[in-house]
């Protein structure tokens, strides 16, 4: 009788572990699809994402856990549909993750770009992102990333924080409007970076699209004629 029981409890406890794994290999499929859906700009399933603890999550190890990555997932589209206040929202003080970090830091500076403050306000509202920049750095000391936009934006503050009174801009440069739709590519900056334009002042038609010839057009193409043979100086 306890044989029959042990190997029930050994039964149970495998098919335990196949359940949790299958879990697991379902979830890190549909992480994998949403990095494949940012990078094609579909951000409609992302909201449908939600973080929750894993098996791998408890493991001993130093690895990213699959929740931060789904938190990561969630504040990229966040960030790319101009939802910063989203990616505020959604970390919190205790936050340990460099990358996570980060996406919340741009997304304070990009807040603060929408903010029409001038003066000792505009100072103060980049004061906050400079401390999200800091902290970024602090969970990752190489991020070379967070170190440029660190000071970019001291810049920017001290620029700002010098200009006479009356005269100060906004807080930063307008940013190029983001989130929504023109055909099938969003407006605005994405993830793959600005979108491409002609030259300013060009001429259209003297623009000349130059494509290289098939390889069967150039078998048909004539011998280049050899060139007068050059003449050594000196």
């Amino acid at each position: 009788m306890n044989a029959i029981f042990g190997r029930l409890a050994i039964a149970l406890a495998l098919a335990v572990a196949a359940w949790l794994s299958w879990s697991e290999a379902r979830l890190a499929a549909r992480v994998a699809d949403a990095k494949f859906d940012i990078a094609t700009f579909n951000y409609d399933g992302l909201d449908a994402l939600t973080p929750k603890l894993t098996v791998s999550d408890v493991l001993p190890g130093d690895r990213r856990r699959l929740q931060d990555d789904i938190r990561m997932a969630k504040a990229t589209g966040a960030y790319w549909l101009g939802r910063y206040g989203d990616i505020a929202a959604n970390t919190t003080e205790a936050e340990s993750d460099a990358a996570i970090l980060l996406a919340a830091a741009n997304g304070a500076y990009r807040e603060a770009q929408r903010d029409p403050a001038a003066g000792p306000a505009a100072v103060q509202r980049l004061d906050g992102v400079l401390q999200a920049y800091a902290a970024a750095l602090k969970a990752s000391p190489r991020n070379v990333e967070a170190a440029y936009n660190y000071e970019y934006v001291a810049r920017v503050r001290d620029q700002i924080a010098r200009a006479p009174q009356g005269k100060a801009a906004k807080a930063v440069p307008t940013p190029a409007p983001a989130g929504g739709m023109k055909g099938d590519l969003p407006i605005g900056p994405t993830i793959h970076g600005r979108p491409g334009a002609p030259p300013p002042d060009a001429k259209m038609e003297e623009m000349q699209i130059i494509a290289p010839m098939d390889f069967g057009d150039r078998e048909t193409q004539p011998e280049a004629t050899p060139g007068a043979k050059r003449e050594k100086k000196g």
